[in-house]
């Protein structure tokens, strides 16, 4: 996220990688691999309110995301994790396919102030994208 400061105040993920090889098919010439990106132990964002530190799913917090709307803030802190699997080319390395799932679990809340203390009731929030690529030859 393009931080502004205008209307993006805060935007930090922390995330640590799993690679895995999944497939070989020599007779094809491909390989697979998943690339899961997961909340380290200990992430390294900054989460300037005491709300913020309660895991809103089953490991720390590593996303926060904070805007301006109007005069008020609107802030969001959850757990990001995202899975890549890509097809290569063995032949030359070349990525054949691939897709990204990229959900985020989130609890938001909209504040009053910058110090996002005087805020009204948490509310869920979830984020799911979906990206699909392809070598077009």
């Amino acid at each position: 996220m393009s931080l502004d400061r205008k209307y993006a105040v805060i935007g930090e993920s922390s995330i640590d990688f799993d690679i895995t090889l999944t497939q070989v098919d020599r007779a094809k010439k491909f390989a697979t691999l998943l690339i899961r990106h997961v909340p380290p132990k200990k992430p390294q964002v900054r989460l300037p309110a005491a709300w913020m530190l309660e895991p809103v799913a089953d490991t720390p917090n590593n996303w926060i995301n904070v805007t301006r709307n109007g005069g008020k803030y609107v802030a969001a802190v959850g757990k990001e994790t995202f899975d890549v699997q890509l097809t290569v080319s063995l032949i030359d390395g070349k990525i054949l396919s691939g897709t990204m799932e990229y959900p985020v679990q989130a609890r938001e809340r909209e504040c009053q102030d910058a110090a996002l203390t005087d805020c009204g009731d948490p509310r869920p929030r979830q984020i799911m994208r979906l990206i699909e690529i392809s070598l077009v030859q």
